[in-house]
């Protein structure tokens, strides 16, 4: 069978105006790169290699699905999306024909050009905030708004787009974005409010979309971050929203001078500085002309349909004769884009003639529509029902099942869903497939094929339309049980896969879940919802929160413990794992997170499974080494350890290991840290499942932090900082969490503990942009609570959230200006264990600065009693630094030299290495003096 030629990789091709670069997987239209899905770049270029000839299905299939049995339908979605891409028809051009029972074949003139092209720098765009979505049909008649959009953004900060549905306000927002992109410094942020339904998540979104962490000032939280930024924010579908959004929206002006709004609506929102851009229909022949051809494709709307017209049927060209008729038929329809391409899509069934007459009928019938809308909406809801109408029963069944995903989905999950909402044997698995392939030919299912899994949407106003027809049949409530049954379901299967699938595989795979789970979750506890759905959805949630937000508000938690305890019927194991998850989300509150562990530890004692033990037990831990109860956390761990032992689970054992090493390197053990780490590190297992705490990063990132601060701690400085160093390589190929726990707890306060500010600065900074930017692409990090920032005086704590026990004790060991009272009184008691040598120590060394009576002979006690500490924990690093203090004082203030070189000496000589650091360079400076 035929495949693609060696000869054309490295090669360059131009049709049209376009240029291909193979080696490069790039396409040019005009100079700017058109995003194309991996299948159908290997499609397109598997046409041009053989343009002009006839490529069969099974070839086509071959090349592009080397190692796959690949249904037609399958391959007829990706050509149709190319074909959009590519504008194919416009204007009467040709690319790709389709020859009957034959294949397909690439008609339009090839070019050779030169075999190297460099992107340009449009063609990498910061993805600060994630890219702006695809425009997957090419943008039609609307060049001028969008020319003079971008214009008005220059002086008018808020510009909102005003029309109804389906009439291209996304697209234009969308395009104006890309367009003023390069002149925002701080890129653009895209907010679609279509799947939001609660106007208090509003600032939660922006929040989320501006990658700010979730917490209670939230809207303190973005007005802070805008302040300096000079960024464009898109507001998408705010209809539904507009009381909230309007009150936002003059807040996020008033936050910065920087701060441009762009906003689509069906109505104004009358906020202060709003300006308003009302986006008419397409252009249309005046009404009486007689155009050509070639007048009436002057105007966008008849452009538009005889494009889309074209893609639905492989031969269609606009005669002379028919011009006429195709710009009265677009003229019925408003000029509405939406509306056209249903329309032009239909061609293949009733050509020209029927499909006026057939228009014509349906639009003289409104009874479908209500009073207190505009009339162009009675038809288009007319147009829908009338399309509706002529699909297939199977094609109706699959649509109005669809009509329940918010968002964007793939194929299987469509496929899974019709199945699991429908009797056994009442529709199979190919009538579904091709049932959605031909749903997606007649334009009522979107396809995104930038990503390798393809995926599909359904439009606002066709889902509005499908599930006004589950109304009309009285099945609505029972879809709403069947999807969120089968998002549970889903999610069970993301949360099996997180320890066999690599990151990124598992966010291509099961990322699109987070809109379902959140609509899902809002039904279920709605007033005809399922409680007990949304509370084990909830509580098998809690795990992934690590990696993603998938809630659809900050209470879910709370919320689903209220709605357990109403249930007629306990449920202990929800009940322990929810409490587990209000611990884990509560940790820097003291009073709630405890209580919530011991709940949790508490109602697991009734269970014969020692699993549940293990899994409340490691909350308990976690909150401990929070609130900086380093004693209690080891002995938990400790009672941890042998539940999950018990269990008879290795997954379980793992992760207790795991936690003992962060557990006992806190409470100062160090060679029980290191013993753990090896043995997790060990493991083949490269993380946690979902359900367990501390299953978000990878082993080797948790515990090549663990052994590099040990290493340090031991004395051993050089190989510490290569073990970081090794520890953020692995971090950097798998997330932007994993980036910023090397950072924050290995690679910040290595370099600052060994004095080198010229390794520290540059990292600190790269700590901060990840936890404001959070470059992710979508994913939603945790709350900065949990990520020191390494900010060098106290009063910086008004930039980020209040620091912990935890993040106070590292914070001490690098700036003495985090010490208090309070916090000193904890080392004095032995409660900050891993750095309770460290503070005493720092806090001896202030109260000489201070200069105060007796202050000599306090610092010296305290000097010495860190030396003791030091020497008991096996800590030679702190143990250093104490006997340099010590030493210090002894030969400056007391004029004792020979017993600061008792005190130093011995210490200093059990290091073998680390000498570039400060610390060591000191203690050789005293001895030498």
């Amino acid at each position: 069978m035929p495949s693609a030629s060696p000869s054309i990789h490295g090669r360059a091709f131009g049709f049209g105006p376009f240029s291909l670069y193979v080696s490069q997987k790039l396409l040019l239209a005009g100079g700017q790169p058109v995003r194309l899905g991996s299948r159908a770049f290997d499609l397109l270029v598997s046409l041009i290699e053989r343009a002009g000839e006839v490529v069969t299905k099974d070839e086509l299939a071959a090349i592009v699905w080397p190692r796959t049995i690949v249904e037609e339908s399958s391959l007829r979605v990706h050509v149709a999306a190319l074909r959009k891409a590519l504008g194919d028809g416009q204007g009467g051009t040709r690319y790709i024909v389709n020859k009957p029972g034959r294949g397909y074949s690439f008609v339009a003139p090839v070019r050779r050009l030169s075999s190297w092209f460099e992107a340009p720098p449009a063609a990498k765009a910061d993805a600060r905030f994630g890219r702006l979505p695809a425009q997957v049909t090419r943008m039609i008649g609307r060049a001028e708004s969008v020319a003079l959009l971008a214009a008005q953004l220059n002086f008018g900060r808020f510009v909102t787009l005003v029309g109804p549905g389906g009439i291209g306000k996304t697209t234009m927002a969308l395009a104006v974005a890309e367009s003023r992109a390069a002149s925002f410094e701080d890129g653009v942020c895209y907010l679609d409010f279509a799947p939001i339904v609660d106007g208090q998540m509003v600032p939660a979104l922006i929040a989320a979309g501006l990658r700010l962490p979730g917490r209670d000032e939230v809207l303190s939280s973005i007005q802070n971050f805008l302040r300096e930024r000079r960024l464009l924010i898109v507001l998408d579908n705010c209809e539904h929203l507009i009381e909230p959004l309007a009150t936002l929206a003059e807040q996020l002006l008033s936050s910065g001078p920087g701060v441009h709004l762009l906003a689509t609506s069906r109505e104004p929102m009358r906020a202060e500085g709003e300006w308003l851009h009302r986006v008419g229909a397409l252009a249309l022949p005046p009404e009486g002309l007689v155009p050509s051809a070639a007048e009436a494709l002057r105007y966008p709307a008849i452009e538009l349909f005889v494009e889309r017209a074209t893609a639905s049927v492989d031969d269609f060209v606009l005669a002379d004769g028919d011009a006429e008729q195709v710009g009265d038929l677009c003229r019925r329809l408003d000029g509405n884009p939406l509306a056209i391409e249903l329309a032009a899509a239909r061609v293949d069934l009733f050509g020209l003639s029927g499909l006026t007459a057939q228009l014509d009928a349906h639009l003289l019938d409104l009874r479908g529509g209500r009073r207190d809308v505009p009339s162009r909406h009675h038809s288009l809801t007319t147009m829908l029902d009338w399309s509706y109408r002529l699909l297939s029963d199977t094609e109706r069944l699959v649509l109005t099942r669809l009509g329940l995903f918010r968002g964007w989905f793939p194929l299987r999950a469509a496929i899974d869903f019709v199945l699991f909402s429908e009797p056994a044997g009442s529709v199979d698995e190919t009538q579904v497939r091709d049932a959605v392939a031909d749903l997606a030919a007649k334009s009522l299912l979107t396809i995104d094929t930038s990503g390798e899994v393809v995926q599909f949407r359904l439009l606002e106003l066709t889902r509005a339309f499908a599930i006004a027809q589950l109304d009309l049949l009285g099945e609505r409530a029972r879809l709403d049980h069947c999807h969120a049954s089968h998002v549970r379901r889903l999610v069970d299967q993301a949360a099996q896969d997180w320890t066999t699938l690599a990151k990124p595989a598992w966010f291509a795979a099961h990322l699109w879940l987070i809109v379902e789970t959140r609509a899902a979750l809002a039904w279920c506890f709605s007033a005809d919802g399922d409680p007990l759905t949304g509370c084990r959805l909830t509580a098998r949630l809690w795990g992934i929160i690590n990696s993603i937000n998938p809630f659809d508000r900050p209470d879910a938690v709370e919320r689903a413990l209220e709605a357990l305890s109403a249930l007629p019927e306990r449920h202990p194991e929800l009940e322990v794992r929810l409490n587990i998850a209000l611990a884990i989300k509560q940790d820097t509150r003291a009073g709630i997170a405890n209580a919530a562990s011991a709940r949790a530890v508490e109602l697991a004692a009734s269970f014969e499974d020692p699993s549940f033990e293990a899994e409340a037990l490691m909350a308990v831990v976690t909150v401990e080494m929070s609130l900086g109860q380093y004693q209690e956390a080891l002995h938990t761990q400790e009672r941890l350890a042998a539940a999950a032992q018990r269990s008879g689970q290795p997954v379980l054992a793992l992760v207790a290991d795991r936690i003992g090493a962060q557990a006992s390197h806190l409470a100062g053990v160090n060679g029980r840290c290191r013993l753990l780490a090896e043995r997790v590190l060990s493991h083949p297992l490269p993380r946690g499942t979902m359900g367990t705490i501390g299953g978000g990063l990878d082993h080797r990132v948790s515990m090549g932090i663990m052994l590099a601060r040990t290493l340090w701690i031991e004395g051993m400085a050089d190989q510490a900082w290569l073990m970081a160093e090794d520890t953020f390589q692995i971090a950097s190929n798998d997330d932007p969490l994993a980036q910023m726990q090397v950072l924050s707890l290995c690679l910040c306060p290595l370099a600052l503990w060994r004095g080198d500010e010229a390794e520290a600065r540059p990292r600190i900074d790269a700590l901060r942009a990840l936890t404001l930017s959070q470059a992710s692409d979508g994913v939603w990090l945790p709350s900065t609570a949990q990520i020191p920032w390494w900010l060098p005086e106290p009063a910086a704590q008004s930039q980020g959230p209040v620091p912990s026990a935890l993040q106070r004790d590292h914070l001490m060991t690098a700036y003495r200006g985090w010490l208090t009272s309070a916090t000193v009184s904890r080392a004095e008691t032995d409660a900050a264990d891993w750095c309770t040598a460290e503070i005493l120590r720092a806090w001896g060394e202030q109260l000489l600065g201070d200069d105060a009576p007796d202050t000599v002979d306090i610092a010296q006690r305290l000097f010495v009693r860190a030396m003791e500490t030091a020497a008991r924990q096996q800590a030679p690093a702190w143990e250093l630094r104490a006997a340099n203090s010590l030493a210090r004082l002894l030969k400056e203030r007391l004029g004792r030299g020979a017993e600061a070189r008792a005190v130093l000496e011995p210490v200093y000589r059990r290091f073998t290495e680390g000498f570039a650091t400060a610390d060591l360079r000191q203690a050789a400076a005293l001895l030498a003096s």
